[in-house]
């Protein structure tokens, strides 16, 4: 008769070597989403930083704001002015305020708001900032109303066509406006312009990106400083708008209102969800 065999199993120096390695395996891909996450905050900011530069350097050489330069000045240098831009509000008046025209002081698909990025992205300005605005060959920009509406949907009316994607992703753009005296970028993720010009846009930075985002820059404080958790999702007048916020923290919220601070806490899921945007001061 042939001998039997025994079926053997692991030791436990064998399973505790396997366990090892999908600790360090698990380990990894945590790490790895980490190390991703601080890249998308480190570039977010640095385009910030960037645009911040590009305006200053614009400032210096022309003495005025982009978008905001008035009407003779643009003239002057050889800026495309934009049709029926006369000096009124919002209309290359040349005040250091950028504003939106006709309707919204958030407009962004026509007057001070749009020619902004026009202005800062044009070869006689020397194309401070990356890419060109509008780049698609569609509308023009101009300062008598818009007459076409910016969607999500590539095409000839492409949001990323008049203002540039943000760098952190999660579907945001950056786009500018003036509010109590002073002008901001704004990073939320802008689903439509519509053609009365007004944005709307949603909350998508995932909190804990917006935290680490505003304690680099500023105060990490949502509703104070330089940095904070507003933003334009009205399709209508202004003020902006704050990220979704609550008394507490919960898994929906940007920041909580009684201690101002983000929704970090296990309540919120240590700030996993894509409830924040910001607006950045100019510098």
């Amino acid at each position: 008769m042939g001998q039997g065999h025994t079926a053997q199993g692991f030791t436990l120096i064998e399973l505790s070597i396997v366990l090892v390695i999908i600790g360090l395996i698990v380990g990894g891909i945590l790490v790895g989403q980490d190390l991703i996450k601080a890249a998308e905050v480190r570039a977010q900011i640095s385009q910030i930083e960037k645009f911040n530069q590009a305006v200053n350097t614009f400032r210096a050489k022309f003495n005025a704001i982009p978008g905001d330069m008035a009407v003779s000045t643009a003239q002057q240098f050889g800026f495309t002015v934009g049709a029926s831009c006369a000096g009124a509000q919002g209309q290359r008046d040349g005040n250091g305020l950028i504003d939106g025209f006709p309707n919204y002081l958030l407009v962004q698909g026509g007057g001070e708001t749009g020619l902004f990025w026009q202005d800062v992205s044009s070869p006689v300005a020397g194309n401070l900032i990356d890419g060109q605005f509008p780049n698609s060959g569609g509308p023009a920009i101009n300062c008598s109303g818009v007459e076409f509406a910016l969607n999500t949907t590539p095409g000839t009316t492409f949001l990323g066509d008049y203002f540039p994607v943000g760098k952190i992703g999660h579907g945001n753009f950056i786009y500018v406006y003036e509010v109590n005296g002073y002008n901001w970028y704004a990073l939320s993720a802008v689903t439509v312009v519509s053609s009365s010009g007004a944005l709307a846009s949603n909350a998508t930075i995932p909190v804990v990106q917006a935290s680490n985002m505003d304690k680099k820059i500023d105060d990490g404080l949502p509703t104070t400083g330089a940095v904070q958790a507003m933003y334009d999702n009205s399709l209508g007048n202004p003020p902006m708008a704050n990220a979704p916020n609550a008394a507490t923290d919960s898994t929906t919220t940007c920041y909580n209102t009684t201690l101002n601070t983000y929704s970090l806490s296990s309540l919120a899921n240590y700030g996993a969800g894509g409830n924040c945007a910001l607006s950045f001061r100019f510098q």
